[in-house]
């Protein structure tokens, strides 16, 4: 009977260790699933129980702090586009005793409009975009700005003086996630591609003279014809910004002239009376009222005209610079446009070709001048701002020349006016 007394304590006591045992070993977490946003951020998973405990994890995107009785999940943002996922393991003397299951979204980049088609004068386009992130543009198309806002990407695009379809390619990015929007805009009418620049009305002195060191627009290298210097007062006008090109010319024109050809080349080899039935297609064409510039708007927007630096070629002290004239031209004309603008933004007006204004020549007079159209009548045309076969004497502001109507030659062209 003592024996089975003895056996029944030793159970009773064996019994107790055990549930002591089980009630040490014991851990609980406080969830065992957690979400990130794309953002990332931190969370705190509180764990409970007497045993001591590790955690144990793999993935190098997140990080986990263990403390007494918590672990703290650290998750940075998540740039890629896809979710991603991972276990943090609780472990007890090696073995798993919970499991937290870790979620972080990835970056959801959403552009509503992948394809836009644009009006050759130009438009605004909106594109609504979603993202559960920042997101930022890239924006390699000169032709087109952007803004942007939380929820919206306003795309800007310019009116397009070619006579040809142009595209291109804005880039949205949010993290490694990008979407392209491609861009189309149509072709211009050939009569709406010369493009202008206003010049506001303005008061300058016309010329240059040599023969008084501290005169009024002295220049060593003027010839007689250049003076008397004299005021001459301008209303406002609008004067093209490149000389008018060979694909221009052609469009209305059905031919070309030129002796060095090319469409984007200035239009050469033309007469002053050639250049008068161009205006006339034009005109009808437009229903605006070009004409060539008189001489005094020639010399004021080459000189840049109210902005003027006081330079002695259109833009730019060295004739490199700005100009195609007979030491850097390669004995042939240039695409309008490659060389530096002046101070307002207008391009060859020293070199490249020769260019018709509408005045009669004849000589200056001292007098002031208001709006100058020129005599009534002459036997030869004026022309200014010499060409890709003439020294750069002759490429000078003040340089004046002159032709006969009739008179054609592969350095002479034109650029036009457009009145109100």
């Amino acid at each position: 009977m003592k024996n089975i007394w003895s056996i029944l304590f030793l159970l009773a006591t064996l019994a107790g260790c055990t549930k002591d045992n089980e009630k040490e070993n014991t851990l609980a977490v406080s969830q065992n699933n957690v979400e990130f946003t794309v953002a990332g951020g931190e969370q705190i998973v509180d764990i409970t129980g007497n045993a001591a405990w590790d955690c144990a994890y793999t993935e190098d995107w997140l990080l986990v702090r263990q403390q007494q009785s918590r672990i703290r999940i650290i998750v940075g943002p998540n740039t890629s586009g896809q979710s991603r996922t991972a276990v943090v393991r609780i472990l007890c003397e090696g073995n798993t005793k919970e499991e937290i299951h870790v979620e972080q979204k990835g970056t959801e980049l959403n552009v509503e409009q992948s394809g836009l088609s644009a009006a050759s004068a130009g438009e605004k386009i909106s594109v609504p975009i979603s993202c559960n992130t920042e997101w930022s543009v890239e924006n390699p198309v000169e032709w087109c700005s952007v803004e942007q806002t939380r929820t919206l990407l306003s795309i800007s695009v310019s009116r397009n003086f070619r006579m040809q379809e142009r595209s291109g390619t804005i880039v949205v990015k949010a993290g490694e996630v990008t979407r392209e929007i491609s861009i189309k805009q149509s072709a211009c009418r050939w009569f709406e591609s010369i493009e202008t620049v206003a010049i506001d009305a303005g008061v300058f002195l016309i010329g240059a003279q040599k023969s008084n060191t501290g005169g009024n627009n002295y220049d060593s290298q003027a010839y007689q014809v250049e003076s008397p210097v004299h005021q001459v007062r301008l209303g406002k006008y609008t004067i093209g910004k490149y000389e008018v090109t060979q694909a221009q010319w052609i469009a209305a024109m059905g031919e070309n002239p030129s002796i060095v050809q090319g469409d984007n080349h200035p239009v050469e080899n033309v007469t002053w009376e050639q250049v008068q039935a161009f205006i006339v297609v034009l005109n009808e064409a437009s229903g605006l009222h070009y004409r060539l510039p008189t001489e005094a708007e020639w010399e004021y927007a080459a000189i840049g005209g109210a902005s003027a630096a006081g330079n002695k070629y259109s833009g730019n002290p060295v004739l490199g610079a700005c100009g195609w004239y007979y030491s850097n031209s390669g004995a042939t004309t240039h695409e309008v446009g490659r060389k530096a603008a002046n101070e307002l933004g207008i391009y060859d007006m020293s070199g490249n070709v020769r260019e018709w204004c509408n005045d009669w020549f004849d000589y200056y007079s001292s007098a002031d001048a208001e709006n100058p159209q020129g005599p009534d009548s002459g036997s030869t045309k004026v022309n200014r701002g010499g060409s890709w076969t003439t020294p750069a004497v002759n490429c000078r502001n003040t340089y004046r020349h002159a032709d006969y109507p009739t008179e054609a030659s592969q350095d002479l062209g034109f650029r036009l006016v457009v009145s109100d």
